[in-house]
């Protein structure tokens, strides 16, 4: 009797456990799938920065917001883009001074390039040079 009650003592246990573990890895799946979708979102938001500063070198609202979306979003990505709110402030500065960027080559360049590596920090700072000019 007493090793009946070991056995079923620990079948519990194996299941608890068991359960336990299950839960964990669709926890750890779901949280894999939302930082993916963030990255995702990130390196959109960035590409769409990159067509309306194509579309005209004075920012309009809409480089604003995107701006804006970039830098919230670089808060909770894996990808480490370290440059979201100084680049939020880059364009709304020439927002609201009416400014067009110059260089904008070499600005559309260096999007191009950070799509493909967001987390290099050269490119940030080169990129933070052109659009301070």
């Amino acid at each position: 009797m007493k090793n009946k009650n070991i056995k079923v003592l620990l079948l519990i246990i194996a299941a608890v456990l068991l359960t336990l573990n299950l839960f964990q890895f669709n926890n750890n799946v779901s949280h894999n799938r939302l930082m993916d979708r963030l990255d995702l979102n990130l390196t959109s938001e960035l590409y769409g920065l990159r067509l309306e500063l194509e579309r005209s070198s004075t920012p309009s609202i809409l480089a604003v917001e995107q701006a804006s979306k970039i830098a919230a979003l670089s808060t909770y990505s894996t990808l480490g883009f370290d440059y979201g709110y100084t680049l939020e402030t880059r364009i709304h500065d020439k927002y609201v001074q009416n400014e067009p960027f110059k260089e904008m080559d070499q600005i559309q360049e260096l999007l191009l390039a950070l799509l493909k590596d967001p987390a290099n920090q050269e490119l940030q700072q080169r990129l933070d040079l052109l659009l301070v000019k």
